[in-house]
């Protein structure tokens, strides 16, 4: 594969977050004291993507650690993207950033309506969403986006509302619905495996990093999971499960399983560029490799530091290594010596661990 055959590229393009939400691999990383904020610059994602015509490609501003909006150049990086013919998408929790920077990201819109999608991130209305959206404040998030809808115009149905039912804020559903509509964006909830397989109960510290400052926040007890949000995928994620943890696999049953491996490089062609500009097959290495899950730093280390870091590489040069080329499906097979069960346990059968989406409203395409 080369850089011609890619049709999606997810950037993290900082691991910078003004919240603190139980369920992130940031929130984990900082009350551990192993988080390291990161980013990069408008002139390195020139660097990485000089200017070009990047039609048919769609740049996901989404990140494993950060929100895009958090990043002082983030509009810029938007409007540089879809000026090279680029798609660009956006999630977002919505609460970071100035009114001026939403107007102009509804005005990038605006002028390029069919190449432009935006997801706001929020998991309840005026009542719940800060439970789980630790740190955001209502009233910045509802100034947002009414700054954003100043701008785009008839063209606010390529935004969506964006809902993590939980069983807190079950009862705010049909006011975020009715917020939406109002506002012209379109409405889906959203359940996942934490929904449905994880109990939490967040325990914050009275003190976590919010811009690189330490800031008391109120501690809230009353963020749960008690299984009730049905996944669709149960019997699925239990075959996984079984699978990976059997000792003595058979040929056939691992033949099976991995037939069913859809990957996001190697079957969807895309990538993950993470904040400190390491490239990554998706979003769920990346995140391994952050707090070095199933050892894959370990793994890689024959490579030495930096084998797949952009800031001295091409992405064609990365994907010519032979971890990308060769390594990364022959290290599907669990008795491979780089094997990494992230791969089975979230891309196979389907995807089993991913979460759903549910499109209570129509969206046009």
């Amino acid at each position: 594969m080369d850089i011609t055959q890619l049709k999606k590229v997810e950037l993290e393009i900082t691991s910078d977050c003004n919240a603190a939400c139980p369920g992130c691999q940031r929130t984990s990383l900082n009350n551990l004291g192993k988080l390291k904020v990161q980013d990069f610059s408008l002139a390195d994602l020139k660097r990485i993507f000089p200017p070009n015509n990047y039609q048919g490609i769609e740049f996901k501003f989404c990140g494993v650690l950060g929100d895009p909006a958090i990043h002082p150049e983030f509009a810029e990086m938007l409007e540089y993207l879809l000026l090279c013919g680029g798609t660009c998408s956006i999630s977002t929790n919505g609460a970071v950033g100035t009114a001026d920077m939403w107007r102009k990201i509804g005005q990038l819109c605006h002028d390029h309506e069919k190449r432009f999608h935006l997801h706001w991130c929020i998991d309840g209305h005026e009542q719940t969403n800060h439970i789980y959206r630790v740190n955001t404040k209502w009233k910045v998030l509802e100034r947002n986006m009414n700054a954003f809808v100043e701008t785009v115009g008839e063209y606010v149905y390529r935004a969506k509302w964006v809902f993590i039912v939980f069983d807190h804020n079950e009862y705010e559903i049909e006011t975020a619905r009715e917020h939406a509509e109002r506002l012209g964006f379109s409405f889906a909830t959203r359940t996942g495996m934490r929904n449905s397989f994880q109990k939490w109960i967040a325990e914050l510290p009275q003190k976590v990093v919010v811009n690189n400052k330490k800031k008391v926040v109120k501690v809230e007890k009353v963020i749960t999971t008690t299984g009730t949000k049905e996944h669709s995928k149960v019997e699925q994620v239990k075959k996984l499960d079984d699978f990976i943890a059997k000792e003595n696999k058979t040929h056939k049953e691992t033949v099976e399983v991995l037939q069913t491996i859809q990957c996001k490089y190697i079957h969807e062609g895309e990538i993950f560029i993470a904040a400190d500009q390491t490239m990554w097959p998706c979003c769920f290495l990346s995140d391994s490799s952050t707090n070095n899950k199933e050892k894959i730093n370990d793994k890689m280390h024959e490579y030495g530091d930096g084998w797949n870091s952009l800031q001295d590489k091409s992405i064609n040069e990365v994907m010519q290594h032979p971890w990308f080329d060769k390594i990364l499906t022959d290290s599907w097979d669990p008795n491979h010596s780089k094997h990494l069960p992230r791969c089975i346990r979230t891309c196979a059968y389907n995807k089993a661990y991913h979460n759903e989406i549910n499109h209570n409203d129509k969206v046009t395409a």
